[in-house]
Order: C-alpha cells, then structure tokens, then sequence
C-alpha cells in the first residue's frame, strides 16, 4: 500500500477525520479513513514516528495498597465507564508532568513515586494513529472531583487489589484498564 494522498475533512480542536488515498499492491485506488488528535504534518503515517504520545493512561496505587479508578461518563457510549486516569499530554509537555497533572485534575492526588510502565503505544490503529503512554504511580491524598474540567463527570473509587480482577469481571470497563488489571495484578 502507498499513500497518494490525505485530506483533512474535519477541523476540531481535539480530533479530526482525515480521508486517505491509496493505491494497493495492484494498482487499484482505495480510501481509508484515519481519527487522530494530530495535524497533518504530525499523522504517524507521514513522519513514521511512532514515539509520539498524544495521551497518558495513569495506574495509581495508594500507600495503602489500592488500585484508584475513576467512573466516567463516555458520550461515544452513553453511559459510564471504569477505567483508570487518563489525559491527553499538552505541547511541550513531558509524560511526567501529564500524568501528574491529570492525575491531579481527575482524583485530586498525588504522585510520590513515578514509574513509567510502557512507552507510546498505539490505541486502535484499525481507525487511529493515536498513542498513549501507561505510567505506574504511588500516591497519597484524600480522592476528590474539584479539580475536573466543567465537561467531565467523574466518580473516584479505590478497589483493594486482590479484588480488582473480580471487579472488573463484574463491571463496564475500558479495555485498556481491564487488560493492565488482567496482566499486573
């Protein structure tokens, strides 16, 4: 396959539809269509740069030795989700200081141990170009909703973690949040 051309068909602040032109193997033409949180000069598929990272997924342990998750509504879904904190990483902002401050914004924690766990992976690179990191966190604090963007509803929970593979068995869960739980603990 080879990419003739891309056109950019939405103009969003944090996502955008991007229709690819390609010619395969035969010479035949097809379209593609690729989400990403990028501008075209920065699509993985014209830089090959796959150490880009567009967002930061958190796994946060207390003192006490709990996970903390958060229950979030999803308008893609309509309803409410477990998963663990995420964000997007801001222009000149290192993996470190995103998930800091979205683990500050979302639970009103905080960091005293930082471990990153993967680098830049990619989320659903059938339809996306997108990448997240996935960083281990040890933190203290009294869990809180304050500091949540207007837009987000948020619940904080804490589940000990010989129960979280039970949990997320028994509740609506992300799938990245749902494998991490399966794997690590």
């Amino acid at each position: 396959m080879k990419i003739e051309k891309i056109n950019k068909l939405t103009n969003c602040r944090f996502l955008n539809l991007y229709k690819l032109e390609l010619k395969n193997k035969e010479n035949k033409k097809k379209e593609y269509f690729l989400a990403s949180r990028r501008n075209e000069e920065n699509l993985a598929c014209k830089t090959k740069n796959h150490n880009f990272c567009d967002g930061v997924m958190i796994i946060p342990i207390t003192t006490k030795g709990e996970l903390v998750l958060i229950k979030q509504f999803r308008p893609a879904i309509n309803d409410y989700i477990y998963e663990f904190p995420a964000g997007l990483v801001d222009k000149n902002e290192s993996i470190e200081e995103a998930a800091r401050r979205e683990l500050f914004e979302e639970t009103g924690l905080k960091c005293i141990k930082f471990e990153k766990i993967l680098a830049p992976c990619y989320t659903s690179v059938g339809m996306s170009d997108e990448t997240v990191a996935v960083v281990k966190m040890i933190v203290e604090g009294i869990p809180t909703n304050e500091n949540i963007e207007e837009n987000e509803e948020i619940e904080i929970i804490t589940i000990k973690i010989e129960e979280s593979k039970e949990f997320i068995k028994k509740h609506n869960m992300s799938i990245k949040t749902a494998l991490v739980i399966s794997f690590i603990f």
